[in-house]
């Protein structure tokens, strides 16, 4: 019998490292490899998501508007313009006509502040992003003051006014949305109307805030009616603002300086 227990417990200690190197071969096999890299998030399936508005840059009187960034959009942008009475979204109003990724600044822009409305679709529907406002556009120049030696120069309204208007035109008329002026405290505002035109003449002074809103003068006008705004104060030269309302077209502006005492404009 001892002679016999050897060769079992050899074979024993065979069948047993033959069993261990088994198991450590399958724990190898069942290791999960590394995972995969996430795929990128596919887009919506509904309507464009805008990821950035668009902004503006400019050049000269020209305006530019990007398409800020999207996801979803499928189809070519389109544009829209908007003048605004101050950097409120509220107090914009569509400039008529303009659906170019352009804009050229115009006279009617004159102490207003601009936007651009980017419109990005698919099959599914559409959505709009809007920029942020520029800086309110120039108004004209004020006259020169004349040269050293000359006659004494005749003092200006300071600020200067700025005289903001906002509207809409729809075939042969036109209706003005906001009439806004902003210039010294104190300071008159005269409105008035003629030709094919019923609104009332009328006039106001420019407060502590230093603007005033013309809500009399926000009315609905024919072709051919002519707006004339006058700011003017004691012994200063003031201003005076022209709208001429067209057919099928915004109104034409004409921007002129007043003398004091005077009605009659002239250039500045």
């Amino acid at each position: 019998m001892p002679l016999m227990a050897g060769p079992r417990v050899r074979r024993a200690t065979v069948l047993g490292v033959a069993v261990a190197m088994a198991g450590a071969l399958s724990a190898q096999a069942q290791t999960p490899s590394p995972p995969s890299p996430p795929s990128p998030p596919a887009p919506p399936a509904g309507q464009p998501v805008n990821r950035e508005p668009p902004e503006i840059t400019r050049s000269g009187s020209t305006l530019t508007t990007t398409n800020g960034t999207w996801v979803g959009a499928s189809r070519p942008y389109t544009y829209e313009w908007l003048r605004c009475a101050d950097t409120s979204l509220a107090s914009c109003i569509e400039v008529p006509g303009e659906t170019a990724s352009t804009y050229a600044v115009t006279g009617l822009d004159a102490g207003a502040r601009l936007r651009s409305r980017v419109t990005a679709s698919n099959d599914v529907g559409a959505r709009t992003a809007t920029s942020e406002s520029t800086a309110a556009v120039p108004a004209p120049a004020p006259a020169p003051s004349p040269p050293a030696g000359g006659p004494r120069a005749v003092p200006r309204l300071s600020p200067f006014p700025v005289l903001v208007v906002t509207g809409r035109t729809n075939g042969t008329r036109t209706r003005i949305t906001g009439l806004l002026v902003r210039g010294p405290r104190g300071a008159r505002v005269a409105v008035s109307c003629r030709a094919a035109c019923r609104a009332r003449s009328f006039s106001r002074r420019i407060g502590s805030s230093r603007r005033l809103r013309l809500a009399g003068g926000q009315l609905l006008y024919r072709a051919g009616a002519i707006i004339e705004i006058r700011v003017t104060g004691r012994g200063k030269v003031g201003k005076y603002t022209r709208l001429r309302i067209r057919s099928g077209r915004p109104p034409s502006r004409l921007d002129r300086c007043l003398a004091p005492g005077s009605t009659a404009p002239t250039a500045c």
